[in-house]
């Protein structure tokens, strides 16, 4: 038996991460973006402060309770919002509880949230309640609240070797107001699941260009009236930024966000724009208006739907979570053109942080327990047993080189998905720290999808405008880390 904790007590689904869209979960105690975190590295806008939910315990069994006391034994609490991998997780942790951790007198707790993981955690922390590590420390509020530790300030050999081991790979996410707050976890490839069974029925060949797919979609959706649909869509935001604007960098030259310039644009994506606009008016995507994230992965998996954009998480989405029902692989996303001009774009995610202010309040005894905590949860072995089983894509090449996959289960679907070749990290844009006036732009793309803007040209400019005016106002504010998303940055194939 092991003691659980839980925020939102619910049935661990092992499958779904916090981008998924998921139920929240608990681990068990000794126990995805993760902070994006879940879907999905920190997340690119930061949620509301919610009422905290309140905390359901059930006790482990006595003997665990006598032995843990008997042995003297530091607890070190974790909040975690890690979906796809985290009944491995649990696993792994349990494992070093009882041998590493227990040889050193530590002992792992894991509180687990993937649904709404990152305001959940920012309520009780603004109550006063703190975990000694947590998913979600790059968010910039949470440093700027003194609620992050600088990794660089702790002065300990195992630490300090494992952040010279990272270095290499450290993203701008790693950095925030000059401190180190995570180090680098996983990729997570923006790739495109196609339902073979409709495309064999319609005789049709994987689409390489943005005409094709869009030809492709109408297709399907011709001829299976009213039981299967060439494209699914969502209610999620992301539909738009992610799923389609980030997955189509191979066909452009910038992102909306440019980080050598320092500005927004967004009139590059009018063609894409224009084919999904085109296909919701035909009725060929499914779940535009009322489905969210996991539901239309759910009606991919039941074989109604053609083609989605799929992060590298959704191999397991298909494999445990939504075991699919249809003969389905992974192909690029499409080009606009004949051929890929860029690259492709894959999501660089962090691993956890170190709570600033539990670590202020801790004696040298408790400090240590964390840094041992923290250095296993970031080890290069536990990160290869997590890719061995399909769970990430690790930022360090060298950990899935010396790697055997263990699966049994689509292996070939995972091999496509996890090939970085031609695939470079996506743009880090400062979207969700902005004082934006007015719509974000996902929920204009959404006007323009539906038809209740027709003026791209108005669009654009609208656009433009207000997020360029409202990163010049975070440039003058002195409390808003902005250098982090200024850097050379290219897609270019060379």
């Amino acid at each position: 038996m092991k003691k659980v904790l839980a925020l939102l007590l619910a049935l661990v689904m092992v499958a779904s991460l916090a981008a998924c869209g998921g139920a929240a979960q608990s681990s068990a105690a000794p126990a995805e973006s993760q902070a994006a975190s879940s879907e999905e590295a920190k997340p690119e806008e930061t949620p509301a402060p919610t009422e905290a939910p309140e905390s359901s315990v059930e006790e482990g069994s006595a003997v665990e309770q006598e032995e843990k006391a008997s042995d003297d034994i530091i607890t070190v609490t974790y909040f975690c919002t890690i979906g796809a991998y985290l009944e491995l997780l649990v696993n792994e942790i349990d494992k070093w509880n009882a041998g590493e951790g227990k040889e050193k007198g530590v002992y792992i707790e894991v509180t687990s949230n993937i649904n709404d993981g990152s305001s959940a955690i920012e309520a009780q922390m603004q109550a006063g309640n703190h975990w000694d590590m947590m998913d979600g420390g790059t968010n910039q509020a949470w440093v700027l609240q003194g609620w992050v530790k600088d990794l660089n300030e702790i002065d300990d050999p195992d630490l300090k070797a494992l952040i010279e081991s990272d270095a290499p790979y450290f993203t701008p996410q790693c950095t925030v107001g000059g401190k180190l707050v995570a180090l680098p976890l996983e990729a997570v490839p923006l790739k495109l699941a196609v339902n073979v069974d409709l495309f064999e029925k319609s005789g049709l060949e994987y689409p390489k260009t943005w005409d094709e797919f869009i030809a492709c979609a109408k297709k399907i959706t011709e001829d299976n009236p009213g039981t299967a649909w060439g494209l699914g869509g969502t209610t999620w935001s992301a539909f738009y930024r992610r799923l389609f604007m980030k997955s189509m960098s191979a066909s452009l030259e910038k992102n909306y966000w440019d980080p050598t310039t320092g500005t927004y644009s967004f009139g590059q994506y009018k063609p894409i724009m224009d084919g999904l606009r085109d296909l919701y008016a035909s009725g060929c995507i499914l779940g535009m208006d009322d489905l969210a994230i996991d539901p239309i992965r759910a009606e991919f998996a039941a074989g109604k739907v053609g083609m989605f954009p799929a992060p590298a998480y959704d191999w397991s989405v298909y494999t445990n979570q939504f075991p699919a029902e249809c003969n389905w692989t992974i192909i690029d996303m499409p080009t606009l053109g004949d051929k890929a001009e860029y690259k492709g774009s894959y999501i660089p995610r962090v691993n956890n942080s170190i709570d600033q202010v539990n670590w202020d309040a801790a004696d040298d005894a408790k400090k240590a327990a964390i840094v041992d905590a923290y250095v296993f949860l970031n080890s290069d072995a536990l990160n290869s047993t997590i890719y061995a089983n399909a769970g990430i894509i690790p930022l360090k090449p060298e950990i899935a080189a010396s790697t055997d996959l263990v699966i049994t289960q689509n292996q070939e679907q995972w091999a496509i998905m996890s090939d970085l070749t031609n695939y470079a990290p996506e743009v880090y844009t400062p979207d969700g720290m902005l004082p934006l006036e007015g719509d974000k732009f996902p929920d204009v793309f959404s006007q323009y999808l539906h038809g209740d803007i027709d003026d791209w040209d108005a669009l654009v400019a609208d656009l433009d405008e207000r997020y360029n005016a409202a990163w010049a106002e975070a440039v003058e504010d002195p409390d808003i880390d902005t250098d982090r998303y200024l850097y050379d940055y290219s897609h270019n194939l060379d």
